[in-house]
């Protein structure tokens, strides 16, 4: 039963918290986080946080987005857990540029994200090998149905000839990326040493691949960080494009939400994931991972299934730090 809207009593603190910290475990690009939040009656607005970008690596912020989107998914979780139905907007409001979506709580409830709850906190990015394991095409099937639910496609790189394209492509972005010493000083700031808040901490880098196979993405922005242990990866990776059919801001939230929960399904049935995504961030290179053969799509993230070991959580900010307070019309 969905918990009654009242104009005049708001979300409780042990409502607004709860929410808060799912919204904060969702992945984004480096872990920067790039996210404020803002409460007010039953509405939450989300903000970017431009101090938290990554004008470098991700200039048209296409993955910021996707960041954004899997904070909101994980905060829809949350409320469905706490009885709350949810609905998205995205607003185009010029007098508050910093505004990407609000989300209005009340009405029926999905007992289908009620469900994903649990997952939420369990949710990792994992870089350690995988076993070759095979997913079963069954959770292969709820995880194409979890992306359709939120209006994207999931599509498996079965096909040899389509994971060799990927490959060949990683490999070129990974040497585009390694020579521009704008991206490697803005990867540096928020990559390696041990870290409290946010950014990835190199314990959470696992090893590199053995013989330079494009299985995980290479981090590793100071000498000590690429000088650590190498190790032997799984011997056919098993891989998905997440696409939609346009490309924009607003497709890239749908993208982001559909991530999470593709990520949470995998979760829910014990599959390990991590995102391949240096292809995705070059313009000219994110066309050759598309199915030439198949329906017109856009590329928006690469995820990487299987079954690994555990690993540990990546810090994550504070609440006080990611929510905003005042009235909405205070920015105005």
């Amino acid at each position: 039963m969905a918990k009654a809207v009242s104009p005049m009593v708001g979300l409780s603190k042990g409502d607004r918290d709860a929410m808060l910290r799912a919204a904060v475990l969702a992945p984004s690009m480096h872990n920067t986080q790039p996210w404020r939040f803002r409460f007010h009656d039953w509405v939450v607005e989300v903000f970017r946080d431009r101090e938290r970008e990554l004008p470098a690596e991700d200039p048209d912020r296409r993955m910021l987005y996707l960041s954004l989107g899997a904070a909101i998914f994980n905060l829809r979780v949350e409320a469905a857990a706490r009885g709350y139905g949810s609905e998205v907007r995205c607003p185009m409001d010029q007098s508050r540029p910093d505004l990407v979506a609000v989300i209005e709580l009340g009405g029926p409830r999905s007992g289908q994200l009620q469900l994903l709850a649990p997952y939420v906190i369990h949710r990792r990015t994992n870089r350690r090998p995988f076993t070759d394991e095979r997913v079963p095409a069954e959770v292969r099937a709820e995880l194409g149905l979890s992306a359709r639910i939120e209006g994207a496609e999931l599509r498996w790189l079965d096909g040899p000839d389509r994971r060799w394209w990927l490959r060949m492509a990683t490999k070129d972005a990974v040497a585009a990326d390694d020579q521009d010493a704008t991206k490697t000083a803005e990867r540096r700031r928020w990559v390696g040493g041990d870290r409290a808040v946010d950014g990835v901490p190199s314990s959470a880098l696992g090893p590199k691949a053995a013989d330079g196979a494009a299985v995980v993405r290479e981090l590793a922005a100071t000498e000590a960080d690429a000088a650590r242990p190498v190790a032997s990866f799984e011997h056919e990776p098993q891989f998905a494009v997440l696409t939609t059919r346009y490309d924009g801001p607003i497709d890239w939230l749908r993208a982001g939400q559909a991530l999470e929960r593709v990520l949470l399904e995998a979760t829910a049935h014990g599959v390990s994931t991590s995102l391949l995504n240096q292809v995705i961030e070059h313009e000219d290179l994110r066309r050759q991972i598309d199915d030439p053969l198949g329906p017109w799509t856009r590329p928006q993230a690469v995820i990487r299934f299987g079954y690994g070991p555990t690993v540990p959580p990546t810090p994550r900010r504070l609440l006080a730090d990611v929510v905003m307070s005042g009235d909405p019309t205070d920015d105005r």
